[in-house]
């Protein structure tokens, strides 16, 4: 019935806890960080079968975007977000393209509710 069917899956507001900030004491300090994610590859097989199997794990791909953003204390946002999509590209062959938005609530001197990074990759 299907052939490639290019989709995309995503996940919006994934908690997750890193250490980011401009100096040494921010970079010891554990925060929050809200990560929206999503990749873009072939769903036709998940379609035609219906089963689990033949769909991309949306469990693993929360757990490769956690474990990027708590990898290692970053200096930027933008290096947050970067690593989380070369770590998605890494560990999923079959995704094509991933979009990653990075979002530091509340940030330090900002006077702002949050501040974020967007970014996407393609293979």
């Amino acid at each position: 019935m299907t052939d490639h069917i290019d989709g995309w899956i995503s996940i919006r507001g994934l908690r997750c806890n890193g250490r980011q900030g401009t100096t040494p004491a921010e970079r010891e300090r554990v925060g929050e960080y809200l990560v929206d994610i999503a990749v873009r590859h072939d769903v036709g097989p998940a379609i035609e079968s219906d089963d689990l199997a033949a769909a991309l794990d949306i469990s693993a791909l929360a757990s490769v975007t956690r474990d990027a953003v708590a990898a290692r204390p970053r200096a930027l946002v933008e290096r947050i977000a970067g690593d989380v999509a070369t770590s998605v590209l890494g560990a999923f062959a079959a995704v094509r393209e991933v979009r990653v938005r990075v979002e530091k609530p509340k940030p330090d001197g900002l006077g702002a509710e949050a501040e974020s990074v967007e970014l996407s990759l393609k293979r």
